[in-house]
């Protein structure tokens, strides 16, 4: 009998179990897929940063450390490097806006600088002379390459005792008294003592067979990959756009990865929550709209404008109706604990979401205060609403006027 079934092999549930044991508990990981972290996770676009508000600094910074720990524990390059994330503006009012962002993220993030236009072509050669008045900038950031790290995190899960199992299904929850007792597979029963529904984009729909609401809405996200471009070297900072629907880009094996938030949500840029579809089963419209924006950038990253596209990836990011996690024990059922509603941050946050999963399985308590990410905190919520709500909290991230910064990354602070 494991002492713990974690279900979802994407980076929540592959950090959830080694940091499960780390703490010394027996863990059995279970992931559908014949490999760990082919579906949302693959699709990541690898940024670490300050995404949010004081809240969820902590794991950002602790998101960081992880990823360049793990580096330096596999002896290779796992493409973990601190380049720094740049917020061009493209104008006056985008000045001001960034100015708005700079001057929240000092509560948390206090080497975070203001660059003039001189200093942001220096921090990033490949944006064309006059097309920028400055920038915002935060130095600490990191990109990584999450596939390699999801390769080393498989070693590391191995080495550490863990048993991971491919190919495998989960129907859901085996409950006795009122207590998770096992997990129901497609081959068979795995008896546990406690249960992490850490499955990413089918969460909901997992928790909806056990019996738990978990308020997580699976939404379409594309990027796409170019081929090489002389001008971009393993140094250049990492970018976003504000003024341009959040365009951002970062160096990917000598060429740029690039993606951008839609401006709208449509009926094709949603799925199934029940039964939400494999990455591969998704529609591509986004990855052309990604591109042409990107082509339209061109008077501003001159590369961008006829560079070969090399490929392409979508995933299903979860959002929930108020922009934060879903993170703690599900009320009323003993043991089963939920690690979900990554909404676009779960590179970042994920290792440090994990390491508060793992004292919560294993001590039953945490000294982190995870009551904004309570599990029930959207049980009165009507599935089309909490549907609604999700949508808007992935729009709130547009700037809603110009010169005006948005909500942080869309999240409703309290």
């Amino acid at each position: 009998m494991a002492d713990v079934a974690v279900v979802g092999g994407g980076i929540l549930g592959a950090t959830a179990a080694l940091h499960l044991a780390w703490a010394g508990a027996d863990v059995v990981l279970l992931e559908r897929q014949p490999a760990l972290g082919t579906q949302t996770t693959a699709a990541g676009a690898g940024f670490v940063g300050y995404w949010a508000g004081e809240l969820e600094a902590q794991l950002a910074e602790y998101g960081m450390r992880f990823y360049a720990d793990i580096e330096e524990r596999s002896g290779g390059d796992l493409g973990v490097r601190q380049v720094g994330l740049l917020f061009p503006a493209l104008s006056e009012p985008g000045v001001e806006m960034l100015r708005q962002e700079y001057e929240r993220e000092l509560h948390f993030a206090p080497d975070v600088v203001m660059l003039d236009e001189v200093e942001t072509l220096r921090a990033a050669p490949i944006l064309a002379q006059g097309s920028v008045h400055g920038a915002l900038f935060q130095p600490d950031a990191y990109q990584v390459d999450i596939g390699r790290v999801m390769r080393a995190l498989y070693d590391e899960l191995r080495a550490a005792g863990v048993d991971v199992r491919t190919g495998t299904a989960v129907a859901g929850a085996v409950v006795e008294g009122d207590r998770v007792s096992g997990v129901r597979t497609s081959a068979g029963t795995v008896a546990a003592g406690a249960m992490v529904n850490a499955a990413g984009a089918a969460a909901r729909a997992l928790g909806a067979r056990d019996g738990v609401d978990v308020g997580a809405i699976p939404l379409l996200e594309s990027r796409f990959t170019t081929e090489p471009i002389a001008a971009v070297t393993p140094e250049l900072p990492m970018m976003l756009f504000f003024e341009r629907d959040l365009l951002y880009l970062r160096e990917q094996d000598g060429g740029l990865l690039v993606g951008a938030i839609e401006r709208t949500i449509e009926d094709r840029s949603r799925v199934d929550v029940a039964d939400p579809p494999s990455t591969g089963d998704l529609p591509d419209h986004a990855v052309w709209e990604h591109e042409r924006l990107a082509r339209e950038l061109a008077g501003v990253i001159p590369a961008l404008a006829d560079v070969p596209v090399r490929g392409h990836a979508s995933g299903l990011p979860t959002w929930t109706p108020d922009g934060r996690h879903i993170v703690g024990p599900a009320p009323g059922v003993g043991g089963y604990v939920v690690l979900a509603g990554c909404n676009e941050c779960c590179v970042t946050h994920g290792p440090g979401l994990s390491r508060i999963v793992a004292e919560l399985v294993t001590t039953g308590a945490t000294d982190a205060d995870i009551s904004p990410y309570r599990v029930d905190r959207f049980a009165g919520l009507a599935g089309d609403d909490v549907q609604a709500a999700a949508e808007q909290q992935y729009l709130l991230r547009h700037p809603p006027a110009e010169g005006v910064a948005a909500t942080p990354f869309g999240i409703e602070l309290p």
